[in-house]
């Protein structure tokens, strides 16, 4: 009677599983607009992250922004004006 209860649970993973990485993709049928609003929402749940590590560990959080600051002002072409450089705190 057991190992048909877990034989059973371990069949329902299974399905699951397969289920989710067989199941149609989200994005696949989402106009231009949904997919901006979706990726909205994303950026603001990243920054909410940001702002509570940042609480949690203020040095390394701000090391990881000048971090990312510089690397974009790397990826600047040549002979943009430098308006155009993200400033460095």
């Amino acid at each position: 009677m057991v190992t048909l209860v877990i034989l059973g649970i371990l069949a329902a993973v299974i399905a699951l599983i397969v289920g989710i990485t067989t199941g149609k993709d989200r994005y696949a049928e989402m106009s231009e607009e949904e997919f901006e609003a979706e990726a909205r929402r994303a950026s603001l749940l990243g920054a909410a992250v940001m702002e509570m590590h940042k609480f949690l560990q203020p040095t390394r959080v701000e090391f990881t922004r000048k971090r990312d600051k510089r690397v974009e002002g790397d990826s600047v072409e040549a002979g943009e004006p430098p308006s155009k450089l993200p400033p460095v705190r």
